[in-house]
């Protein structure tokens, strides 16, 4: 009772000292009442307001007449502004705008602006993730394939038009690459992501490794206390396959005063089988090297991630980073092959089984100091990884007899780094600079047996150890400034010095190399408006060679094929310039031009019986092309994504091995749609393609390829339940396929997996969602090496 009466002295009161009010209705674009929606009137520094009831109505009382400013604001989103002129009691009833204002402060109340869905920066393109409705509900992966520019395989994340991608979170380098990289993004929600930062053209701060860029995934600021967790679970049904693919993970997160961790778990089983050929046709004679193979493999992990960090004092963090991870992959095979040269027609079986088993470990260490109220800071970081793997393969090659063999490489590698980091901000200026050490270390056993009568007979010609040895020497200085509020630019300049050396046991030879490259950057952007924005960079960038494909070890698939590496290979380099064009928040024009030189790729050699490959420098080459994003979210029951990739590329070899492929344009186009089937968004269809016209690199023919999807996605228990249902590859269109090109002979490849197939997987998430636990990631751009090729 005593509460009724003090609401009512209130409200009697109040009429006597507001005597003037504005009153109204409040609607959306469809006329409809605008239910919880704020009204802020404002007269320098005294400040009114209201919320609208269900009926979207309102009333602001006022202190007394005159001139004030009305502000709507929607969800958090100010809509509408406007001057109005007060006597006594005024209606006003008022429409929703579609587009947002700019941000204003008011009495130490920001007023937060909706960001644009794209947005370029100078040296980046920005993908808001939490504007995108069809991006919610997903994981890292799934949110990366909406992303422009980005596509995402369950092996593979590439940026169109380049190669050797890096991922970053919070600007920090992850230290995983392959299936475990692919593994964990898949344990990150995209409801957690704030933006996807797409760098094409990275700046001196970071590595020059790498002939595209880097995507750095930006994680919501942690503001919350407590913990959460999730489960995650996956699997894959292959039509008329006998064993499906399964993946299950926990993630656990802690956010304290000081301390926050973030750990994960996650373990898989995945299937796959390929059917190819490989047919060599001579062009100046009637030889022919035609080769059918059917191959199973059974990529079995686990794997497991801790990460804290701990804030010292308001200046200061110290952080670690683990990863884990062990594999077992079998992977088995046949193939027949038919040969035909001067030595006549002979007939080849082959058959083989491959165990492995790989362990990976990776630390990391890191402290943040701050410097300055200015954002200034100081960063030292450590890292460390470790590889050991350990494999027993058997392989059957049968012609007039049978020849049975086992090969048993060893291989553990060791890579070291330390840097240090300084950003040091002035009130117009950003400047940056540090140093980095890196030591890697390969040793390789090869250990080749022929297999007589059930016994293991070292075979000491195809036996080898090989040592490998780099130290990787780095410093840069870079900055970036305002010239004016719609200028800005930003320049820097990196020089790395490597020394290396790899030790061949068996023929008792060794490879000596030394050199040091400068690797400038320079970007220079244009805001003629807040819906058109320019830029344009340049950056030279260095791709350095796995190390497999240094080793010389010659890994017999029959008596009559292997493949090596090539110790004395060498790095290539690049020079990319682009342009770039933001139209309003949803379309993104990108032209580049890129100059490739000394690039490396694997060619095919015949000498009479024997057919090998090898790893080469052997060509240069030029691309030019145009990136087109544009999203489309004007109706609300639609989203779609789309992107296009054009390009003409010219390829010249210079080596006697291999003839370069026709100079000819060729193209990518993406395609995503979300029907959204319900007011909430909960409930969403999918459908969408992605498509190759033929293209050319290198000495070698691509042929177009397509392939379609489509799925439901159902957010549950207020987005605590997640359920994904795709179908893949709907038309089983999904394949590999061309030509490469040599002197006296052409080769036709084609490869095709098992990409039909239906994908089901379920997340639930407990405890405070809002809690992001550890968030920072080291740089360790060096780890990307230990991959890729053999």
């Amino acid at each position: 009772m005593n509460r009724k009466i003090v609401i009512l002295l209130s409200l009697v009161s109040s009429s006597f000292i507001f005597a003037q009010s504005v009153e109204g209705t409040i609607t959306d674009k469809e006329n409809k009442p605008a239910a919880e929606t704020e009204v802020l009137i404002t007269k320098g520094e005294a400040k009114f307001s209201a919320i609208t009831d269900e009926k979207g109505m309102y009333k602001v009382p006022l202190k007394e007449d005159g001139n004030y400013l009305l502000e709507i604001i929607k969800d958090g989103i100010k809509t509408n502004s406007e001057k109005i002129s007060v006597k006594g009691n005024s209606k006003k009833n008022i429409q929703l705008k579609e587009v947002p204002t700019e941000e204003r402060k008011i009495e130490g109340v920001t007023v937060t602006v909706k960001k644009k869905l794209f947005e370029r920066k100078v040296d980046r393109l920005v993908f808001n993730v939490e504007n995108s409705v069809a991006s919610q509900g997903l994981d890292a992966i799934e949110a990366l394939a909406k992303t422009p520019m980005v596509r995402t395989s369950d092996e593979a994340i590439s940026i169109a038009g380049k190669s050797n991608v890096a991922v970053m979170i919070n600007d920090r380098l992850l230290n995983l690459n392959g299936q475990e990289l692919i593994n964990y993004l898949k344990t990150i929600r995209s409801d957690d992501i704030l933006k996807i930062e797409v760098i094409t053209t990275p700046p001196a701060k970071y590595e020059a490794e790498g002939k595209s860029g880097l995507i750095n995934i930006i994680l919501k600021r942690n503001t919350n206390l407590g913990w959460n967790g999730s489960l995650q679970t996956s699997g894959n049904y292959y039509g008329g396959k006998a064993t499906t693919s399964t993946r299950s993970g926990a993630t656990f997160n802690y956010q304290g005063e000081k301390l926050s961790v973030t750990s994960n778990l996650s373990i898989g089983d995945n299937y796959w089988e390929n059917t190819s050929y490989n047919y060599l046709t001579g062009t100046t004679d009637d030889n022919y090297w035609n080769t059918n193979t059917k191959s199973l493999s059974n990529y079995r992990y686990k794997g497991g991630n801790v990460k804290a960090e701990y804030k010292i004092n308001d200046k200061s963090t110290v952080g670690i980073n683990y990863n884990y991870s062990f594999s077992n992959p079998i992977e088995q095979g046949k193939s027949s092959t038919k040969v035909f040269n001067e030595n006549g027609l002979l007939d080849i079986s082959s058959d083989y089984r491959n165990k492995n088993r790989r362990n990976a470990h990776n630390a990391s260490a890191f402290y943040d100091v701050k410097l300055d109220t200015l954002g200034s800071k100081l960063s030292l970081t450590a890292n460390v990884m470790m590889n050991n793997a350990n494999a027993r393969n058997f392989y059957n090659t049968i012609t007039t007899n049978t020849v049975s063999t086992m090969a048993n490489p060893i291989s553990k590698y060791r890579i070291y780094s330390g840097q240090a980091d300084l950003e040091k901000n002035f009130a117009k200026i950003k400047t940056e600079a540090g140093v980095k050490y890196t030591k890697i270390k390969n040793d390789s056993e090869f250990n080749f047996f022929n297999i007589i009568n059930g016994q293991n007979i070292l075979n000491t010609d195809r036996t080898n150890t090989f040592f490998y040895n780099e130290e990787n020497y780095a410093a840069y200085a870079s900055a970036s400034f305002k010239i004016s509020e719609k200028w800005e630019a930003k320049a820097g300049l990196r020089y790395e010095y490597t020394k290396l050396e790899g030790i061949s046991m068996n023929d008792d030879s060794s490879a000596k190399i030394n050199y040091g490259k400068l690797f400038p950057t320079a970007y220079i952007s244009y805001k003629a408006s807040d819906d058109h924005t320019f830029s344009l960079n340049y950056s030279r960038r260095i791709s350095r060679p796995y190390f497999g494909n240094l080793n010389p070890f010659k890994f017999y698939t029959s008596e009559y094929e292997y493949s090596t590496g090539n110790p004395y290979l060498l790095p290539s380099f690049s020079d990319n310039f682009e342009f770039a064009y933001v139209l309003k928040s949803n379309l993104s024009f990108t032209a580049y031009y890129n100059r490739n030189k000394d690039n490396w790729d694997r060619i095919q050699v015949v000498e009479g019986d024997l057919k090998y490959s090898i790893v080469k420098n052997f060509y240069n080459e030029d691309q030019t092309g145009i990136n087109i994003s544009y999203n489309y979210n004007k109706l609300k029951w639609l989203e779609s994504n789309v992107f296009v990739n054009g390009f003409y590329a010219k390829s010249k070899s210079y080596s006697p091995n291999a003839v370069s492929a026709p100079a000819g344009y060729g193209a990518n186009f993406n395609l995503d749609n979300n029907f959204f089937l319900n007011k909430e968004k909960t409930v969403t269809f999918m459908l969408g393609l992605w498509s190759s016209i033929p293209n050319r690199s290198g000495n070698t023919y691509f042929n177009g390829n397509v392939s379609v999807y489509t799925g439901m996605k159902l957010s549950l228990m207020e987005k605590k339940l997640l359920i994904n249902l795709n179908v893949n590859d709907i038309l089983n269109t999904n394949r590999s396929k061309g030509t490469e090109y040599y002197p006296n002979y052409d080769v036709e490849y084609f490869t095709k997996g098992i990409t039909r197939n239906i994908n089901l997987s379920v997340t639930y998430k407990f405890g405070n969602n809002n809690v992001k636990g550890a968030t920072k990631q080291v740089k360790f751009e060096e780890s990307s090496r230990a991959g890729g090729g053999s």
